[in-house]
C-alpha cells in the first residue's frame, strides 16, 4: 500500500533528481502571470548546487529504487486481490484504491523526472523554460538565427565547444536598478526584461543568445548572461521599460 508520506517522499526524490525542475516551472509561471511574486533566488541556488555537485544522480538512484518498491507492492497487492473470495469485498475494493494510488504516484514521479528533458529542446522559445532549467557551461546552447531563401527564421542549436567559440561572445551586461525593496520587485524586474529581451530576440537575425537573468534587489542590481548582448542589446530601451515602472535603471559594464 502506498501511503501518503511515501507519496511525499517519492515526489521529493524526484524533484531532487531532476535539479527542482518542475518545481521551479510552476513558481515562474505563477511570477510570469503576476498572481505571484516571490524571490526565487534561494531556490535556484539550492538547484545549482545539486547540479555543479552531481547530487541529482543520488537523488535519481533513490528515485527508481522508490519505483521499484511501488511496483512490487502493486503487484504484490494485485495478488492479493485475485486470490480473496467474494466475502472480503471490502478488503478487495480496498485494495484496488490502493493500486490507482500506486499508479497516480508513479505517474507524478516519472513526470516530474522527465520534467527537464521535456523542456530542454524548447528552452529558447520562452524565459519561463529558459529560467527553470539548470545547464552547465559546456551544455549552453547557442540559438542562431539565420535567414534563408525563403525569409523564414530557422533556430540552431549546436552544443560543439568550438563553434560556440567562434559563434557567440559570452557576455555578462550589469544594471544598477533603483527602488527594489522586496524579491517581489526582483521578479517584477526579471520578468519585465526577459520578456523585452524575448522581443528583442525575436525580432533580430542575430547571434545572440540569452542564458540567464539574475537580479538582486538587496545590491539593486540586475545582470543579463548570454552571448553577443553589447552588440545585439538595447539597452536604453531596457532602462526605459524599468523606469516606466518605478524602477531607475542605470547602465554599469560589461564583462
Amino acid at each position: 500500500m502506498v501511503t501518503k508520506p511515501m507519496q511525499y517522499l517519492g515526489l521529493g526524490l524526484a524533484l531532487l533528481a531532476s535539479d527542482l525542475c518542475l518545481l521551479l516551472l510552476t513558481l515562474n509561471c505563477l511570477s510570469w502571470m503576476n498572481i505571484l511574486h516571490m524571490d526565487l533566488t534561494f531556490i535556484e541556488q539550492a538547484a545549482e548546487t545539486i547540479f555543479a555537485k552531481q547530487w541529482q544522480l543520488y537523488f535519481q538512484t533513490a528515485t527508481l529504487a522508490w519505483l521499484m518498491l511501488v511496483l512490487i507492492s502493486a503487484v504484490q497487492s494485485d495478488k492479493r486481490v485475485a486470490s480473496s473470495s467474494d466475502d472480503n469485498k471490502e478488503e478487495t475494493k480496498e485494495k484496488k484504491y490502493s493500486n490507482g494510488a500506486a499508479v497516480k504516484s508513479i505517474s507524478i514521479v516519472v513526470l516530474t523526472l522527465l520534467t527537464p528533458h521535456i523542456l530542454k529542446p524548447h528552452r529558447h522559445r520562452h524565459p519561463i523554460l529558459r529560467r527553470s532549467l539548470i545547464v552547465g557551461p559546456q551544455s549552453t546552447s547557442v540559438i542562431i538565427n539565420q535567414h534563408h531563401d525563403s525569409g523564414g527564421l530557422d533556430s540552431v542549436n549546436t552544443n560543439d565547444e568550438a563553434t560556440v567559440t567562434s559563434s557567440v561572445t559570452r557576455q555578462e551586461l550589469v544594471f544598477s536598478v533603483d527602488n527594489m525593496t522586496c524579491g517581489g520587485c526582483g521578479s517584477h524586474v526579471r520578468n519585465l526584461v526577459e520578456a523585452n529581451l524575448n522581443q528583442q530576440q525575436q525580432e533580430q537575425s542575430s547571434s545572440m543568445s540569452i542564458d540567464k537573468v539574475a537580479v538582486d534587489w538587496r545590491a539593486g542590481v540586475l545582470s543579463i548572461y548570454g552571448g553577443d548582448l553589447k552588440e545585439f542589446v538595447d539597452q536604453n530601451v531596457i532602462i526605459e521599460i524599468l523606469k516606466k515602472e518605478g524602477y531607475p535603471t542605470s547602465f554599469l559594464y560589461v564583462n
